[in-house]
Order: structure tokens, then sequence, then C-alpha cells
């Protein structure tokens, strides 16, 4: 059955209410105001015609303030089901021991992204680069920049850590790489691509990723210095863009900590 406005309207603000609380609450610590304003509406849920949302209002008599806050957010999950809501990392996620910033020597990897179209993927990257502690991301062509919301949101502060640059064109940033010592990788599901997991030189590297549908151009193939590409046994043959910088990044990182 499908949900009446009045339905729908009431569990947009309990939804409201359960992530403002999951939020600002800890275990055992609640703000009272608002959880007595969050039971009040759940129970008031028990009048509707609709099935699946008056068997929520039972929820009520298990919330109150001397819950933990994993047992409080799973009487929340029924009502995202409910609204048909898929929350991203940033929705829920709360930034928890976050490292004290101390001096310490950056990883010579470098992240290349060439005309990657997904906000997402690009802040995802960038969360990935700052945990592995890279020494930058550079943004070609038409990739989204930390200063567009969707890229800001999904990096999740990792850009306020994580040197970035934009560059116009590819094939300048990595002429530049190149004058700079770098080696240059494209991770690349290309014919004369060797296995990821075969040994490095873990000189400083960039890895380079293109476009999500179509790749490097075979251009910069040319004059890249490898390509490297992960193996996998399944029946698709591609990863999303974000996991494969992560898994190669990774792979990189154990291998250059291996011959320090």
């Amino acid at each position: 059955m499908s949900l009446s406005v009045q339905d729908k309207k009431s569990l947009e603000e309990i939804h409201k209410l359960f992530m403002e609380l999951e939020k600002s609450s800890g275990d055992f610590s609640f703000d009272a105001l608002k959880l007595s304003e969050l039971k009040k509406k759940i129970t008031a849920l028990s009048g509707s015609e609709n099935s699946d949302v008056s068997r929520l209002a039972a929820s009520e008599a298990h919330l109150h303030g001397k819950m933990t806050l994993k047992h409080f957010v799973a009487y929340g999950i029924p009502f995202e089901r409910v609204l048909h809501r898929n929350l991203q990392d940033d929705e829920f996620l709360i930034i928890e021991n976050d490292k004290v910033a101390t001096p310490q020597e950056s990883l010579p990897l470098v992240f290349v992204l060439d005309n990657i179209r997904s906000a997402f993927n690009v802040g995802s990257i960038f969360r990935t680069a700052e945990c592995l502690g890279a020494e930058r991301v550079l943004l070609c062509g038409y990739t989204p920049n930390p200063t567009q919301w969707k890229v800001e949101k999904t990096a999740m502060g990792t850009q306020e850590y994580m040197p970035w640059e934009e560059h116009s064109h590819l094939m300048d940033c990595l002429e530049t790489l190149k004058e700079d010592g770098y080696r240059l990788v494209a991770l690349e599901t290309a014919a004369s691509a060797s296995d990821l997991y075969e040994s490095f030189d873990t000189e400083p590297t960039a890895f380079i990723l293109g476009n999500e549908r179509f790749g490097l151009d075979p251009e910069i193939l040319k004059v890249i210095d490898e390509v490297r590409v992960i193996p996998l046994r399944g029946r698709k043959n591609s990863l999303n863009v974000g996991v494969t910088a992560a898994v190669a990044g990774f792979e990189w990182m154990r291998q250059w900590r291996a011959k320090k």
C-alpha cells in the first residue's frame, strides 16, 4: 500500500528526529525533549490506515533515555525502510577518534583523476588518499573539485588535509610529473596491463584513473610507464573507480612498507 500524504509527512518528521538524535547523542545520553517529541509522533502512527505504518507505533514503548545509541539506531531503521531511504555515509557516520596531526612522511603516491564524472567517486578517492597519507590528488579535465558540495559531502572533511591541484589537460599534467621523477601507472583494463599484485618499483608513483565509462585515451596509454589491472574472478570485468583507487593504493602502500 502506498503512503498517504499525511503518513509520508509524519514519517519524514520522525525520520528527521531519529537522525538528529543519532548525531547528537551517545550511549545513555539523549535529549529528553527531542526524545519525548519523537515518542509522541511515533504513537500517533497507530491511527494510520496503512498497516505498514500503524505497526511502527509499537516501537515507541522501546525508546527511552537509558538505551545505547546502537539500540536506538536499530529502532530507526524500519522507518527508513518504509520511506525507502538509502542513506549515504555522510548522513550517518560520526567522525570519531580522528588522530591529532603529527608530522610524518607522506606516502610518495599521487592520484591523477582525468574526466571523472561522479562527484561521489572523487570524494571517495579523497578519503582514500587521505587515509593512505598520499601526497596529493590532481584533478584533470572536467573532474569536479572539493569546492563543489557533492564532492565535499562525500570527502567528509578529508579534502581539508589532502593537497589538490587542477589541470586543464591530462597530458600536460603527466609531463610535469615525469619531469619531477614520478613513475606513471595507469589503472586500466587494457590488454597490455600487468597484474596489480606483481612487484612495483616503489619510487614516487602517480596512479592515473580515467573516466568511469570511457577510461583513458589510447594516446595517454602510450606515454605512461606501465598499465596495471586488478585481477577479477567474477563475471563483470570492472570495478567502481573509487574502489579501484582504494585497492591499488593500499596494495602499493603494502609493497612500499615491505621494502622500507
